[in-house]
């Protein structure tokens, strides 16, 4: 007697999965660099371009897997079973990205940095006219070198330039300040605020 086999149909996938931690964790750390790199006075250092292109292809990767899902009528209940994980990524990366775009990251850093920085450079100016400064952590920036010019002081942000051009901020209570004309190249200088000005190698 033969035994009749019924084969069962598997039923079609209904959903091609939620964003898991990689993907969320990732999208989180990118935003967090994205900050950072914002919360240098003047332009931000040159590594912001492979951190801003990893960003946008996690972000099309989380778009065009939420489109697919939408777009399938049997996968949508997947997407409200999940729909904490699917918004994770804008609950997230939303409001870190609004403070950025508002400077806030660096008028903090820089804030909670200038009694620092006006310390030496007060301290320069009320020393020797040869007075230089090597590596040092003023607040919470890292500075490569300082040097003063008359009644002003200049401080090299470490990391705030592109690889190439050094950047960082000058100290002049007396109006803009003039660098000293032995120099190769005329270094660009705009007001930032109050008695800081920044400058950035121009060559």
């Amino acid at each position: 007697m033969g035994v009749a086999v019924t084969l069962q149909e598997r039923p079609p996938r209904s959903s091609i999965g939620a964003p898991g931690l990689p993907l969320i964790g990732s999208l989180t750390v990118l935003s967090i660099l994205l900050l950072y790199a914002e919360s240098f006075p003047g332009t931000g250092p040159l590594w912001i371009l492979p951190v801003l292109l990893a960003f946008f292809v996690l972000g099309v990767v989380w778009f065009v897997r939420l489109a697919v899902e939408l777009f399938a009528p049997e996968r949508r209940p997947g997407v409200r079973r999940n729909l904490l994980r699917w918004a994770a990524p804008l609950i997230i990366v939303i409001p870190l990205l609004a403070l950025g775009s508002q400077g806030e990251p660096e008028r903090s850093r820089f804030a909670l940095s200038e009694g620092s920085f006006e310390k030496a450079a007060r301290s320069a100016v009320a020393g020797s006219t040869d007075w230089k400064m090597g590596p040092v952590t003023l607040g919470l920036f890292d500075v490569s070198w300082a040097e003063r010019y008359g009644n002003t002081v200049r401080f090299a942000l470490a990391a705030g330039g592109d690889g190439i051009h050094q950047r960082g901020v000058i100290w002049s209570p007396q109006g803009k300040p003039q660098l000293p004309e032995e120099e190769e190249y005329e270094a660009d200088v705009e007001h930032y605020q109050g008695s800081w000005y920044l400058w950035s190698e121009n060559f």
